[in-house]
């Protein structure tokens, strides 16, 4: 009797610790998404793009960013064309281009930006996304270093590739950039 119940006690207190690990992992998975998902939109305003044939919402920094950002934004599009460029003071610029149902974008610029062989490429972070890199010229005495963005999303059934200015920009500003692209979303799911 005294040891089925000893082994009834360790198997409860198994059960237990088991319990707690699984409880206290899964919690800290959900925290860190949590995280990721909340990003502090404090610097920046909403731009709805649906008069320009977008039908989306986007968060384009404020005159508080200290980027610059103290212009109203300008818009550069022709109707019934296939490219956006958003320009808000001199530093930050975005670049949209509608690629209907070509699925493909991400794959190809893997494949594109690994072959450059006058850079130094050195990617920062990659998710499904997009990618945000950091490049360097190779040749260069003085090593420049500039920040560069790749992003693609699927949105009302047309994939739109993001990027920055070719030139890249300041660490500073591709953070600004990042959280723009991250911001994109159908109108009817705005922020």
């Amino acid at each position: 009797m005294v040891s089925l119940s000893s082994d009834f006690m360790k198997l409860k207190f198994s059960f237990i610790v088991v319990l707690l690990l699984t409880i206290s992992c899964s919690e800290r998975a959900v925290e860190n998404k949590k995280e990721k998902a909340q990003i502090d939109y404090y610097q920046f305003r909403e731009m709805h793009l649906d008069s320009l044939g977008i039908q989306a919402v986007i968060m384009i920094p404020n005159e508080t960013a200290g980027i610059g950002a103290s212009f109203a934004p300008e818009i550069y599009h022709d109707n019934g064309g296939f490219k956006w460029q958003i320009n808000v003071g001199r530093h930050f610029n975005i670049l949209i281009e509608d690629y209907g149902d070509y699925q493909y974008l991400m794959p190809e610029f893997l494949r594109r930006i690994n072959t450059k062989d006058i850079f130094n490429i050195e990617i920062i972070e990659k998710t499904d996304d997009y990618i945000l890199y950091k490049r360097e010229l190779n040749v260069s005495p003085t090593q420049l270093t500039t920040y560069h963005l790749y992003g693609v999303r699927y949105l009302n059934g047309v994939y739109y590739e993001f990027t920055n200015q070719e030139e890249g920009d300041s660490e500073k500003v591709i953070e600004f950039i990042l959280k723009s692209f991250l911001s994109f979303k159908n109108l009817n799911s705005a922020i």
